[in-house]
């Protein structure tokens, strides 16, 4: 099972990867670190079974001596769109640090306008047993698919 993860947030990637390395060994996790990577990998290969995307990315991947353009405090939400309209059916999960983006109202309205949009994970650094239990669930349950 291949696994994309969109995410710019380094120590966020790190705590990802080495969770779903322990814990499912058959899972191959693919990087991108912007928006227009992201879009660009999703282009390029239809063949993941899951997203795990950060909601706020930059425009571009940052590298040494550049900012990676604007930063896009909704840039998932931007992805989604474009999936949606080049018809890229990929289950989508938000994983995110940001309490407000966990609302169920937003939630609700992603979920109307998205049927590939599973839902969000809060990743709180504070209780990591929580957003554990959730990716566990969720990878558990697609991988059954």
């Amino acid at each position: 099972m291949r696994v994309l993860l969109i995410e710019d947030n380094e120590h966020k990637k790190n705590l990802l990867y080495s969770f779903v390395g322990e814990e499912f060994y058959d899972i191959e996790m693919i990087l991108r670190k912007s928006y227009n990577s992201g879009l660009r990998e999703l282009i390029q290969n239809d063949d993941y079974s899951l997203i795990l995307l950060d909601m706020s990315l930059p425009n571009y991947d940052i590298v040494p001596g550049e900012s990676g353009g604007d930063f896009e405090s909704l840039a998932g939400k931007y992805l989604l769109n474009e999936m949606y309209r080049r018809d890229i059916n990929i289950k989508v999960v938000i994983v995110t640090m940001y309490r407000d983006y966990v609302d169920e109202e937003f939630n609700s309205g992603l979920r109307e306008n998205f049927p590939n949009y599973l839902g969000v994970i809060y990743f709180n650094l504070d209780d990591p047993d929580s957003w554990k239990n959730e990716l566990r669930t969720i990878l558990k349950s697609i991988r059954h698919d």
